[in-house]
């Protein structure tokens, strides 16, 4: 870990572009500042100068590289209370400045001298209400193409203003209670709407909340109580729900829960005329509409994977989709499919449709599938590309390639002894499955890994010092309390979920992966957390590699009252048999229970 650099020591690194000095936290701002000017004849574009542990930017920070054509600066993960645009006013070829996760808030900032940013990152900065980016009539950021406001503490969007070319807006995992008439009306330029994982509080979206003349692509999805279903019309009011929304082209609305009536659906997507991609996977979705009325004149990619769809009523429900190429269906309920399911168009393979996915549903392998058996047998002459050397029977799990169904009465024969074989089978298995289910996902997680050809991790080089586990309630406490004391002062390495997990991988691999790479375990206790199931997967994980490692410590926290109710088998064991560790506000009380963390954790 660097902790002193002289004035001089980058003399001679002209043909560096990208210089990275994150991590050295014995860095103080004003020795970094006095160094960076011995490039200032270097060709260096990005600078990452990300956890260090800087708490503030002096007026001369970047003086050093003015000569150059520096371009993307890098503070995330620091201490940095404030923004004072000034100190990069004299950096004319700066685009990209990332302030995400520091200290900066709504009474300490300032945008002026960022006039030539393309994109800024605040995300998980204590922001509670949306920065105010108008200097009177003008903008302080006229170039701002890219924003993201997301892991903020903002709890409520107004109407943006002063950013005309804003291109495209992050506004992930904020706690929101309502979403306001035409928030996003005046950002002209706007394409790319990030609204993803919203919080538990949401409550209500206005008529027209989303109305933007410019939107190509929105993602939006809620974690709270607010459900697309009939009971709750009045709260997000399907008929001006995308209003005003007819440039949309791409609609994520997946991890909702989508339960409407064929009318209500009408109302929702009729005046998006232009969407030619809709996602709504894992959306609870039990029954499918009619696509009729040409609903969706030019969409091409459908996703409805991970639903609860059974059936639907034959091929009227895809008829008037005339342009969809890709239809996703993976991970339903789907068990029979026949003639009458789709357009015939697509049974011959005259129609649009050219991929077809649907592993994950449970076919009955009877005398109902020889239509669809027949079928898979020509796709590729059809050109029609689908998963069907993957799809299985339900209740013999072979694969549906392998199946030969007969004709009526011998085929009824030869199928019902084994079909009730493999019932007792399938029960059986599933009763053991179940008993040992998570040392099946364990061992199934370690095949992976040496799969993919990751190696263990021996005891002496474990990549954190402590495995957090604590539900998104507790958020707060975790990155106002435990963060700084852990990290900053007594410099434990911690895996934050939030924080640390790589995007794009399956959640179950993420949690066995960084518990395994940890030290310890921290369990965060609440009412919250014993109400969560993904707070008690990650405790059953944790004992059940502490059992094989033999050395996973897991160290108990009660951050606040458990109610009786909450208490599972898991959580009472931990209780009743491990030294939990009460947390308090008291100064005393809190320096004591601190001490006993970090020696938990040591």
């Amino acid at each position: 870990m660097i902790q002193l650099i002289s004035k001089d020591a980058f003399k001679g690194l002209n043909k560096v572009i990208e210089f990275d000095l994150s991590g050295n936290n014995g860095l103080v701002s004003e020795v970094i500042a006095e160094s960076l000017h011995s490039m200032s004849v270097s060709r260096i574009k990005r600078l990452y100068l990300t956890h260090i542990e800087l708490t503030h930017l002096p007026m001369n920070m970047f003086d050093g590289l003015i000569s150059t054509h520096i371009s993307e600066i890098y503070l995330n993960h620091n201490f940095i209370k404030s923004l004072d645009g000034e100190v990069f006013r004299k950096l004319i070829h700066l685009r990209i400045l990332d302030l995400s996760w520091t200290g900066i808030s709504d009474y300490n900032y300032n945008f002026v001298g960022l006039s030539s940013l393309e994109t800024l990152s605040l995300s998980g900065t204590l922001f509670s209400k949306v920065p105010n980016f108008c200097n009177g009539n003008q903008s302080y950021l006229p170039n701002l193409k890219r924003l993201d406001l997301g892991n903020s503490n903002i709890n409520s969007l107004f109407t943006f203003a002063c950013l005309d070319n804003l291109r495209t807006l992050h506004l992930m995992e904020l706690s929101l209670r309502l979403l306001n008439n035409n928030t996003f009306s005046k950002l002209r330029s706007l394409e790319v709407l990030n609204l993803d994982r919203l919080g538990t509080h949401l409550q209500r979206i206005e008529p027209e909340a989303f109305s933007s003349k410019s939107l190509k692509k929105l993602t939006f999805s809620v974690t709270s109580i607010l459900y697309f279903n009939e009971y709750n019309i009045e709260r997000f009011h399907p008929r001006s729900l995308f209003f005003n929304c007819n440039q949309l082209e791409f609609l994520d609305l997946s991890n909702t829960r989508f339960q409407l009536s064929e009318y209500h659906w009408f109302q929702i997507f009729k005046p998006l005329t232009r969407l030619k991609e809709l996602r709504l996977k894992n959306a609870k979705i039990g029954n499918l509409p009619t696509f009729k009325q040409n609903i969706f004149p030019v969409l091409e990619k459908l996703n409805l994977a991970s639903n609860r769809i059974p059936s639907w009523k034959d091929s009227e429900t895809f008829n008037e989709i005339k342009y969809l190429r890709i239809l996703n269906l993976r991970g339903n309920r789907i068990s029979l499919i026949n003639k009458t399911s789709f357009p015939e168009s697509w049974n011959n393979g005259k129609g649009s449709l050219k991929t077809l996915l649907l592993v994950g549903n449970p076919f009955s392998c009877t005398c109902g599938l020889a239509w669809l058996r027949q079928w898979m047998d020509t796709t590729s002459a059809k050109n029609i590309t689908t998963d069907k050397h993957v799809w299985r029977c339900s209740i013999s799990n072979s694969k549906v390639l392998e199946y030969y169904p007969m004709q009526t009465f011998p085929c009824l024969v030869t199928y019902i002894i084994p079909s009730l074989m493999a019932l007792f089978a399938i029960l059986v298995t599933t009763f053991i499955c179940y008993i040992f289910r998570f040392q099946i996902k364990l061992k199934l997680y370690r095949c992976k890994s040496r799969r993919d050809g990751y190696n263990s991790i021996s005891n002496k080089g474990y990549v954190f010092d402590s495995f957090v586990a604590y539900s998104y309630n507790d958020l707060n406490w975790v990155k106002q309390h435990l963060i700084p004391k852990l990290e900053t002062h007594h410099h434990l390495k911690l895996c934050i979920r939030d924080r640390d997990f790589r995007p794009g991988t399956v959640f179950s691999d993420h949690i066995t992966e960084n518990i395994e790479a940890s030290r310890t375990f921290l369990l965060i206790l609440s009412d919250n957390f014993a109400r969560d199931k993904w707070c008690k997967f990650q405790l059953d994980i944790a004992n059940h590699i502490g059992i094989s490692r033999g050395d996973l410590t897991i160290v108990p926290v009660i951050l606040k009252y458990i109610s009786f109710k909450s208490l599972n088998e898991s959580i009472y064991n931990v209780i009743n048999n491990t030294d939990c560790m009460v947390w308090s506000e008291d100064g005393s009380a809190s320096e004591f229970f601190w001490t006993k963390v970090v020696e938990c954790i040591h």
